[in-house]
């Protein structure tokens, strides 16, 4: 039996509640970055994108180009170690936590408007108290957030916040250490800990192992994730060595992999009136600050000035 996946939970949530407010809600499956910008917790799953594949399915049918080409392609693993599981990566119940890979760059797009049509189309449904009827245009739709593929300069800011102290702790502690910190390639009989070192050779779940200092599981390896930069992928995956991935390292991709999945990113693009206002007086503060701080420093040079020319006319009544 499948579980609900982010998309699905933030569904079933919308129920009738005082006063909603569509501008204010975390979008699902996402954790704050700052105040436009919200991250997936987890790499796409094979989960995530099977529900995105069986609403194209019931949206146009069987033999639509939609749902046809939505597929991953399971010839990826045919040339690693692990050709037992091409048949059964994507489709195996056993696989549904695991991250979705053998998509192309055009695939992981077509993914991120889906998501944003949807859960833009979830909290009009919500604002507005109407039923939900499968639609997939905007036409008459308010557009809050936008789900998409991260730039390399997002990527990597949300790669450097690293661990929480509190995690960190966990991780050093022999009691709770495990060697695999990241799902990567970790050289033998290196580290204090090598000995129980146990490399995966393959994808984990998406949300295994630890987490960043806001909440996001595998931001290093498991599988690279791309960019808006076609075939640039940022994070290493299950097959790079652990000495080889870092925050500013970009890995390359030609077509579908077994290594690379996506992560989205999610902007909101439309603020409501209310914060529209907040934010101009904020700048009105900011400006009024600005001004404040001219007129203090203004008032502090001819404060300067008059005492270097009070200086000068002493010297100069010394020297006659």
């Amino acid at each position: 039996m499948y579980r609900l996946t982010a998309l699905s939970f933030f569904i079933i949530s919308l129920l009738p509640i005082i006063s909603f407010n569509p501008y204010k809600v975390t979008p699902p499956g996402t954790t704050r970055f700052n105040d436009s910008l919200f991250v997936d917790i987890a790499e796409i799953s094979n989960l995530d994108w099977k529900e995105y594949s069986y609403w194209l399915k019931n949206m146009y049918g069987d033999n639509s180009k939609e749902y046809k080409s939505c597929f991953p392609d399971s010839t990826v693993w045919l040339t690693s170690i692990y050709e037992q599981v091409a048949k059964s990566y994507f489709k195996h119940p056993a696989y549904l936590e695991f991250p979705i890979v053998g998509i192309t760059y055009e695939q992981a797009v077509a993914y991120c408007e889906w998501r944003s049509i949807q859960v833009n189309y979830m909290l009009y449904l919500k604002q507005n108290k109407l039923d939900y009827r499968p639609r997939a245009d905007t036409v008459g739709i308010v557009q809050i957030y936008k789900y998409r593929l991260p730039t390399k300069e997002e990527w990597e800011a949300i790669a450097a916040l690293g661990f929480s102290p509190k995690t960190k702790k966990k991780i050093a502690s022999k009691r709770n250490y495990n060697p695999n910190v990241y799902n990567l390639i970790y050289p033998k009989h290196e580290g204090m800990y090598a000995s129980n070192a146990v490399n995966l050779h393959a994808t984990a779940e998406v949300k295994s192992l630890w987490e960043n200092a806001i909440g996001c599981y595998h931001i290093f390896g498991n599988v690279a994730e791309m960019t808006n930069k076609k075939g640039i992928a940022k994070g290493g995956a299950w097959l790079h060595n652990v000495n080889d991935v870092f925050v500013d390292k970009d890995f390359y991709y030609k077509g579908a992999q077994n290594w690379v999945g996506i992560r989205c990113i999610c902007e909101k693009v439309l603020k409501s009136e209310k914060e529209i206002i907040q934010d101009s007086l904020k700048l009105v503060k900011i400006e009024e600050k600005h001004i404040k701080d001219s007129i203090k420093n203004e008032k502090k040079l001819q404060r300067q000035r008059k005492n270097k020319a009070e200086e000068d006319d002493d010297d100069y009544d010394d020297i006659y």
